[in-house]
């Protein structure tokens, strides 16, 4: 199947994003089976924050049964990651276990929650049900091998539109997804395994379709991800692909954040960064070109000459200084600043975004 015409960083995080299918609940059988495929996950990945100390890629991951949030749901409002366990020993009430509290469907707001803290039980944590940043894959997973031959059908194709295809809301552009299939994780075709050595090649416990868009989804949409049952089938030919709960129609719904930018300090304890980087994090990717000319900083008032980097394809940038060794003037006031002409890669302006002031370290 055709290679992506992503940048070289987004095909590394599209790498990451087929090796988090193997950290999968529901394990995929290999074997040929009788019968319908079913999908068992939608993935949908996302660049982890800078200074993260884990695997370079996120993944938000639908299952059959992910629940609907319940209606008193909010952002910010208490969950426990690691659930709750009883203890009535010492007077308490609570006479029963609570499970963990994960992701779930906010119907709502068309988008999903999640629990955010230490999994450790009776641990508070907090609700996020943010919108999506920088979705560069949403990835179908499946319990059994797929027919390639209605792939290869389209091979003639620049973009492989038909297998997976995607709309938005209103009259916000759309863009084609170019997909991958793979069936025992070879590190060949859109995705290139090229953290193996480091982090094993995850994708190999099963069947998956990988659907990077070309060159990202719509800032400020409601993005809806379909399977093709007329092409996505059984090794018989046939057989379309089933599902469960959440699953069964093959339907993936999100939201896109509006498209802006956040900034931070440098923090000598970020992980893995340079510890004398400001990060300017924009909610969908740039050009990893033109950007650097929209962000600019000040020293004291006085005009700074900077760098600015990124190491993911465009979603985040290290601001340093050029002077300096690259090293900000230790109590020094600086300001970032990013205009108001940068554009996302579909040619989305961005919104106002707010000068980020720090003193340097």
């Amino acid at each position: 199947m055709k290679p992506s015409f992503l940048p070289p960083a987004r095909v590394a995080l599209c790498a990451m994003a087929g090796a988090l299918v193997g950290t999968a609940a529901c394990t995929p059988n290999q074997s040929v089976k009788p019968g319908a495929p079913e999908l068992i996950e939608y993935i949908i990945g996302t660049p982890s924050p800078v200074g993260f100390p884990g695997p370079p890629v996120q993944a938000t991951t639908v299952r059959p049964d992910t629940p609907d949030c319940v209606a008193d749901i909010a952002p910010g409002l208490v969950c426990y990651a690691g659930g709750q366990k009883a203890d009535t020993a010492d007077g308490g009430t609570q006479a029963t276990d609570t499970p963990p509290d994960g992701l779930c469907r906010d119907s709502g707001r068309m988008n999903w929650c999640t629990c955010i803290g230490d999994a450790t039980p009776n641990v508070a944590g907090a609700w996020s049900c943010d919108q999506f940043s920088n979705v560069f894959a949403v990835i179908a997973v499946f319990d059994r091998l797929l027919d390639t031959s209605p792939f290869d059908a389209v091979e003639a194709g620049p973009i492989m539109d038909s297998i997976v295809k995607a709309s938005a809301t209103g009259s916000l552009p759309m863009v084609p997804l170019q997909t991958n299939y793979s069936a025992t994780g070879s590190p060949t075709g859109l995705v290139f395994n090229l953290f193996g050595p480091f982090f094993g090649n995850l994708r190999a416990d099963g069947p998956s379709l990988l659907s990077a868009p070309q060159p990202e989804f719509p800032s400020g949409a409601t993005v809806t991800v379909n399977l093709d049952a007329n092409q996505v089938h059984a090794k018989d030919g046939t057989t379309p692909f089933t599902g469960q709960g959440l699953l069964s129609n093959g339907t993936l719904v999100f939201t896109m954040a509006p498209f802006t930018a956040t900034m931070s300090p440098p923090d000598p304890m970020r992980y893995g960064a340079d510890p004398n980087a400001a990060v300017v994090t924009f909610t969908n990717f740039v050009d990893t070109a033109d950007a650097p000319s929209h962000i600019t900083a000040t020293v004291d008032g006085t005009a700074a000459p900077i760098n600015a980097a990124s190491g993911d394809g465009g979603a985040n940038f290290l601001v340093t200084p050029v002077a300096g060794a690259g090293v900000w003037p230790t109590g020094a006031t600086v300001v970032i600043s990013v205009d108001a002409t940068v554009k996302n890669l579909l040619d989305q302006p961005i919104g106002a975004v707010a000068p980020f002031t720090f003193t340097a370290p």
